[in-house]
């Protein structure tokens, strides 16, 4: 019984290697996880809008210097938290997940109000985002890249008569 048993255990891990996470769950998880990252930048809690960052992490935003590192991010975030006129109002838009179900992208857009250097009165920004999230073996989900861009609208075009 035990021969057949090892005989029978590397055919079973080898179909094991090709089968697929159940994306859905797997999506439902990381936006679970995104959502709480968004309460807790709306709440200025620092801890809990940082720590989903890979340490190598990259942010990217428009007008800056790409930022690298949890610890460098964390410094971006603790400036933009200690905004008094921080509001950010977030829809979330599409998501994929490797079949693997060890990476998802998210995306979604915002209107973000903060103070304006130049003249120190509330601004507001519409945003779109892309975020990268990875996710080891018994590890939580985390984010690899983070990409913030300005939204603008599409150039209007003239249609022929």
């Amino acid at each position: 019984m035990r021969a057949a048993f090892l005989t029978l255990a590397p055919i079973v891990l080898l179909g094991a290697c090709g089968s697929s996470a159940d994306t859905d769950a797997v999506l439902e998880t990381v936006r679970a996880t995104e959502e709480a990252q968004f309460q807790a930048i709306a709440a200025k809690d620092l801890r809990g809008a940082t720590r989903n960052y890979e340490d190598q992490a990259i942010l990217v935003a428009h007008g800056r210097a790409p930022t690298v590192g949890a610890a460098a991010i964390g410094t971006t975030y603790e400036a933009l938290l200690g905004d008094p006129n921080l509001k950010i109002e977030i829809t979330p838009g599409k998501a994929w997940a490797a079949s693997s179900g060890d990476m998802v992208v998210t995306t979604h857009t915002a209107r973000v109000t903060t103070t304006d250097p130049a003249s120190g009165k509330p601004s507001t920004e519409a945003t779109t985002n892309q975020t990268v999230w990875r996710k080891e073996a018994g590890d939580p989900w985390k984010i690899a890249a983070d990409y913030q861009m300005p939204l603008t609208e599409a150039p209007a075009t003239d249609k022929p008569a």
